[in-house]
This record gives C-alpha cells, structure tokens and sequence, in this order.
C-alpha cells in the first residue's frame, strides 16, 4: 500500500496554449503581483519548453500522470499560490468557532493530505473544490496539508464555503511534520474529533497508491509513461505496456540504497507508512482516540486501493471503504461532487460510500473509459476472507495431485490479461471476473481418484458461486469505464513469477491460505 509524488513531464499542450500563457503572465506582472527572481525564470523556460515541444492538437496537458486542460493548468497554479494566504475577515463567531470545542454535528469529514510532493498543486485545487461547499450545520470539513519545503510547517484548515481558515492552535502542529510516521495521522484525527465532534467519523487519505505493495524504491518515480491521450476519440487511456510496479522496481534497481516503503510518501523526511506502521495508527485511533469505536469510513483518494488485502486491514476500524481497483486521474476526487449533497441534508456513512462512487463516475465518464470506483460494506469481509480461503483450500488440492500442470494452466487462463479484468498493475486482478471464469472451467480440473474429482468440483462450484453472492453483499457500489466493464469493484493479488514478500508480511496473507495457492503455483 504506497503512495507516491510524481514530477511534471511529457506535457501534451494545446497549439493556444502559450499564447493564453503570455498574457495570462504578463497581466500578473501589470497586476502587481510580487514574483520572486527564481519564479520568473522557472516561467520563462517552461515558455521556451512549450515552444520546442509542442506537437499535438490536444487540448490537454499531462502533470503526473494526469492529463488536465489548460484551464486547470492555470487553476492549479493561482490556487497553490494561496497556501501561505491567512483570512483576514474573519469574524468573532469564526474566531470562536475555530478555537472551541464545537457542537456535535451528524459528520466530521477528515481529509490527510500528504502533499510534500509535485501533487501539491491538485491539493490546493482539491480544497478548492472544498470550499465550494464548506462546513455547515450538517457536516464540519477539516484538512491537514504537508506541502513541500523543510520551512514550511503542517497546517491545518477548517473549511468553509467560499474560505478555508488556518487553525492557530497552541497544540496543534508549528513545524513541519512527517506525514510518513504514523503519530502524525493519529494526532491529526485526535485533533479533529475533539474539536470537531460528530456522530459519524470519515477519515480521507490523499495520495497516490500501489494497492497491497509495499515496494522496493529510493526515490519517487514518474509514471506519467503510463498515460496517453487517444487521438481518435480525444479519451484518455492507460498504457498497459508496462506494469506499475514494474516501473517502480526499473528505478529501485537503478539505486543504491533500496527501502522498503508503504503509503503517504513525504518528500522532505524520506519516509513511508508501511502497511504495518498503517494498521497502528487505525489501530490506535480506533482504541484511543474514538475510545473503541470504528471510523464510520475510511476512503482512498487514490491508485489501486480496492483489494481484498486492503479491506482485511481496514474491516477492523471502519464500517465502510471507498477506493479504486485501477489507477486513479489526475485530480483524483472532484470535491464538490462529493460534499454537494451535505448542502441539503447530512449522509449517513452508507449514503456517503455509495454518493463518492457515483460523483467519481460523474467527474470522468466523458473523458475516460478506464476509471473503478467502489465500496465495501465491510462487516461482510470476513464472510468473503473465509470463501477465499475455502476457493484456495480446494484449488491447493488440486495442484498437489498428479494433475496439477493441468490445474496451472487453467488458473493462468483464468487470470490472464486476456481473459480476466486486470488493472495498471496486472498483478492486481478483478476477483469477481476471476471467479466466472474459474466457474467456467472447474470441470477440467481432475484428479486420480474419480469419486474425489466430482466431489472437488462440486464443492469448488459451490463456493465460487457462494463467493460471487458475497461480492455483490460486499460491493455496495461500483462505477467503472466501459473498457473495465467486467470489473466487480474488489481486486486480489495474483503473481505469474515471484510472490512480493512484503505481501508476505500482511495480515491477509498469514490467515488466509490463498498465499498457500499462489506459493503451490509459482513453484508449479
């Protein structure tokens, strides 16, 4: 589960692009607005850039791994140069507001932004969208932002609509703090729930993710390559030439010092939540903070999230997961789709799971085919862990027998790129679309005594089917793009060649014996 920063490269600009750049650049200078020397020439030279590269008619552009207008070019950039902005009108009522313990309200809305990074900018763009619809009797909306720069401290905001308000707390953070330790995530939600009480408590991670891997890497790596626009239809689409990981381990292999890492990447300290440092923290938050209660939910801005092996970590401190099984755009969350609805009436946290999922579809339909979004109920993952490792338990018989190449191909078949939903990372699979196609072959796996053979098979149909009623129970939303349409919103871990041994390490795969099949199956 990692989280990466990504740099700006392989721009894709509109012809108009620069002309709108010059004098979008020369009415700041008209305007007064005071630049620094270094700003100026970082300016000039992408001005030069785009004149030497500019080779397509596509009215976007690629930051990241993400493509965006030229009106969100300069969206971004006005907007990330807010962040040292203060309120000046602030009100008494604000003032108290933002000091006190507040009224309880139904949701206290939890948003860690680790943003020490080049996704910076879309974090600014992100409370943009925020503030659009800000805290109000229905709903308090709280940030913490790590933005790049050792000098640049933590903050914290409460937003409202049309404002955000920096939090001037004696207790609360006036240095810049590691978003990579897991005392930092528990101390922000610490700070929110008791200022901001709520019947319901959801909690946002904002970055980028690699699902249940941790991976091995020194640095931050630019998975922009995996990204093109599709001249035909002018739609986005993701380049399955390499894999995610794959990219992530050319870079690893390039460094000398190697790492193990896990999710909220921050730039200055170096550091990672790795899965492990990430379950204490809920761990901690759940027993400490909310004195044995769950979060109401627990959601992933982010790439690669929705897995079996993610939920099996979360089932125990939240009721409800959002994520996404394949690569997440740009913008990740439009924020005003999602906290719209809290202008009219608060959501329960079922509400608000199904609400995310359906608002991410609207915000990338029309411009992209390749977009997951969905939810888990998870008081329903166990039931799906136990079918599993039951599904595991039958197929590891199989592969023990004297049949077991047989057993090999047809699980290769099964989960193949060819036939099966995979993602960005093919080592992610669709588990729902892995189960069909098992279903339709489970009668060619044998075995030498013919009694057992038709016994297994029955049993493996039954728990196949069994497990695809527990994905539809589990699943409680999902929106995906019509070149994903067979995914059924949960993705499983499923090598070709070596098993990650963080992978090895994770919750999941010590209870479950589903990394007892893929061990009999790499070995063959």
């Amino acid at each position: 589960m990692a989280f990466y920063s990504k740099t700006i490269t392989n721009y894709c600009i509109s012809k108009g692009l620069f002309g709108t750049f010059l004098k979008r650049f020369f009415l700041l200078i008209n305007q007064g607005t005071v630049m620094k020397l270094y700003e100026i020439a970082k300016t000039f030279f992408l001005c030069l850039w785009i004149i030497t590269y500019t080779t397509t008619i596509a009215p976007v552009f690629k930051y990241d791994e993400r493509l965006i207008t030229e009106e969100e070019l300069f969206d971004l950039i006005a907007e990330s140069k807010k962040e040292d902005e203060c309120i000046s009108d602030t009100c008494d009522a604000d003032l108290a507001e933002m000091r006190s313990v507040n009224p309880k309200k139904p949701m206290t809305f939890m948003v860690f932004i680790a943003a020490d990074n080049d996704l910076h900018y879309f974090a600014w763009k992100n409370i943009q969208q925020m503030e659009l619809v800000g805290s109000n009797h229905n709903i308090n909306i709280v940030i913490q932002i790590s933005a790049p720069g050792l000098q640049k401290p933590t903050k914290r905001f409460l937003v409202k609509k049309g404002k955000r308000f920096l939090i001037q707390d004696p207790d609360g953070p006036n240095k810049k703090l590691n978003s990579g330790s897991p005392y930092t995530l528990i101390d922000f939600v610490d700070w929110a729930t008791s200022h901001y009480p709520a019947d319901d408590y959801a909690l946002v991670l904002w970055n980028h993710g690699t699902g249940m891997l941790d991976p091995i890497y020194n640095r931050t790596i630019n998975p922009c390559e995996l990204f093109y626009c599709n001249p035909s239809d002018g739609m986005l689409e993701i380049d399955r030439g390499i894999s995610y990981i794959s990219l992530i381990l050319q870079y690893a292999q390039k460094e000398a010092n190697k790492q193990k890492r896990g999710i909220c990447f921050d730039e200055t300290f170096k550091s990672y939540l790795n899965n492990q440092d990430f379950e204490f923290a809920l761990h901690e938050i759940c027993t400490k903070v909310l004195r044995g209660k769950k979060l109401s939910l627990l959601a992933f801005d982010a790439c690669l999230m929705s897995m079996i092996e993610i939920a099996s970590i979360a089932k125990k401190y939240a009721h409800y997961m959002v994520g996404s099984q394949e690569v997440e755009y740009g913008t990740g969350w439009n924020y005003e789709y999602v906290l719209r609805p809290f202008l009219q009436r608060p959501l329960s946290p079922y509400e608000l799971a199904r609400h995310i999922v359906s608002s991410y579809e609207l915000a990338y339909k029309k411009i992209t085919n390749e977009y997951t979004q969905s939810a888990f109920d998870l008081s329903v993952c166990q039931e799906l862990e136990d079918n599993i490792n039951s599904v595991s338990n039958l197929l590891v018989e199989t592969l023990a027998g004297a049949h077991h190449k047989q057993t090999i191909n047809i699980l290769r078949k099964c989960k193949s790129t060819q036939y099966c939903t995979c993602f960005d990372e093919p080592s992610y699979i669709d588990l729902g679309h892995f189960y069909r196609n098992l279903l339709q072959h489970q009668q060619y796996l044998n075995l030498s005594d013919k009694t057992k053979e038709k016994q297994l098979q029955a049993n493996l149909q039954y728990h196949l089917q069994q497990g695809l009623n527990i994905i539809n129970k589990f699943v409680i939303a999902n929106k995906v793009g019509q070149r994903l349409k067979n995914a059924q919103g949960v993705s499983i871990y499923f090598p070709e060649h070596s098993v990650s041994h963080s992978y090895l390490r994770s919750s999941f795969a010590i209870a479950n014996n589903w990394s007892t099949l893929l061990a009999k199956y790499i070995l063959g």
